[in-house]
This record gives C-alpha cells, structure tokens and sequence, in this order.
C-alpha cells in the first residue's frame, strides 16, 4: 500500500471515481468539490486530499487543509472527510494517514491537528482529545478533537537545548525526533524485534540507542524503567526536563518516569550488537541533518 495526493497522483479522475463509488454523502459531496474545482474554496489554498491506495484500489481517503466543516474558528489545520472502504475497515489504515498528516504538521512546526464529527468513538483510538463543541456549516452540534502531531512521553515540556553543534537544525528534542522519525529503521531496532518492526512503529526496539544518542546532543542522565525480561526501557533527563522519545513503542501504556536506576552507556556497550546499533543511528543522524540542509535558528 502507498499514500498519494490526489494533486499529485498522475491519474485523479480514476481515484475521483473511487471516491465517488463511496456510499458515504459527504464522500459525494467532495466529488463534486473536485468536478467543479472548489476543493481549494472550500479546504483552504494550500488543502490536499490524501489517498491510501492498494494497486488500482482506493482504501482510505481524508483531507488536509485550512478549512473543514466548521466555520470561523480560529483553529487550523483540520482533517476532514475521513473514510474507509469497507473490506478495509477495522485494520486502522486511516491510522497510516493520520500518522502522514502527523509528520506533515509536524515539520511544519505544528504542534496539533483538528477534526469535527457529529459521531462519537472514531479518533480516540488514535490519541484525539475532544475540545470543543461547535456548529457546523448546517448549524448542527459538532464535537471537535484535537490530535497531538507528537506523540512522545514529554514532548510538552521538552524544550532544552542542544548543547552540541554537531547536529544541524537539532536544537530541542522535538527536533531530534522529527529527524529520526527518518532515520530510525530495522537496522536500528534491536535484533530481537526487528520482524516487527515497520513504519507505524518506527520507535519499536529503539530506546537504549536513542536515549544515548539524546544524551550526547543534550546531556543529562538516562534512566531505565525494569521490564518484565529483565531490561529496561531508557529515556532521557536534563535537568527537571524528562523526555522519552521511543514511547510510542507502549501504545495504550502510562509509563511512570521517576526513581528509576541510572544507566551507563559503558555497561549497555558491552553488547557489540548494541553499539554498533548506536553508531549506525549516530551516523545516519549525522548524515540526514547535513543533507536537509537546517541550521540552528538564531
């Protein structure tokens, strides 16, 4: 499966008849926002339409812009007209959508998307938070969510700086994890979990690596939570800033993050798999800051 833009596809009237063989109103409602070109008018100028496709099979499609289905509110970008074919429904595609738009907002400073529905226990199982109640274009109740575009343990508070240079545009640990979300991959993930491994789990079996990686661009102290095989979980401490960049590997878990051991990179670098593991997440680090071209903001 893959992720197009509709924009971008190379064939959007095979994907805008995909859309309309929906059995979804709105769905047809944004056929027609396509045919008569007023997708933008409606979503926002910079807006696209983002389709999860299996071959020539459409499996899920949602929208992200400016602009959704409530009026004048202040509050942007919004996802919009969420939908799942049925035969796909109950695997969580959207989640691979949501998880796009995610990374979309994210590099775009973003720190939250929004979503409108008149329904109720869709988005909460991707991490949405209700904020509001507001009408709709047709006056109607709407409930309106809010989906963190990060999704790490500290992330609200995880502003301390880089006290290294070596990293190009590294300089709080947002941005650390906007870079690995690139550069994290089964070569990196812990030998014993790398069959499971994959891009919606890009954190799986990360933990000790990265948190040592954090270490030498932040300083302060890794610490590790016991597991039940006799391991631990790393995550990072500078000062009275805790941050935890591998959590998403626990979904549905509330990790504590205090009183908990101290590691030392020495004794988790006598496993030769685990430094060279480090070294190869250090280099590629290295490698994607230099390519991207960012530099620390003033």
């Amino acid at each position: 499966m893959e992720i197009l833009s509709y924009f971008d596809s190379g064939k959007p009237e095979w994907w805008r008849e995909k859309i309309r063989e929906s059995d979804w109103p709105a769905a047809q409602f944004l056929h027609r926002l396509l045919m008569e070109n007023r997708f933008h008018e409606f979503a926002g100028e910079n807006a696209d339409l983002l389709l999860l496709v299996d071959g020539n099979s459409l499996v899920s499609f949602c929208t992200y812009g400016e602009k959704d289905g409530i009026p004048d509110t202040g509050l942007a970008p919004w996802i919009g007209f969420v939908y799942t074919f049925p035969r796909y429904r109950g695997q969580r595609m959207m989640g691979k959508l949501f998880s796009r738009i995610r990374e979309t907002a994210r590099e775009s400073g973003l720190e939250g998307v929004y979503i409108c529905t008149r329904e109720e226990g869709l988005y909460e199982k991707y991490g949405a938070k209700p904020v509001a109640k507001m009408l709709d274009l047709q006056g109607e109740p709407s409930s309106v969510f809010r989906m963190d575009t990060y999704g790490f343990a500290g992330w609200e508070r995880a502003d301390v700086r880089a006290c290294s240079g070596e990293y190009p545009g590294i300089v709080t640990p947002k941005d650390l994890y906007n870079a690995l979300w690139h550069v994290w991959s089964a070569e990196t993930c812990a030998p014993r979990m790398r069959t499971d491994w994959n891009a919606e789990n890009r954190t799986l079996g990360q933990c000790s690596v990265t948190a040592f990686l954090a270490q030498d661009i932040f300083g302060g102290k890794v610490y590790g939570i016991p597991l039940e095989d006799g391991g631990f979980h790393c995550y990072n401490a500078v000062g009275d800033c805790v941050f935890d960049l591998t959590s998403e590997q626990f979904p549905g878990k509330n990790l504590e993050y205090s009183n908990h051991p101290e590691q030392l990179r020495n004794e988790h670098f006598r496993k030769e798999e685990k430094r060279v593991r480090y070294e190869k997440l250090r280099e590629n680090l290295k490698m994607y800051t230099v390519r991207t071209g960012k530099t620390e903001e003033a």
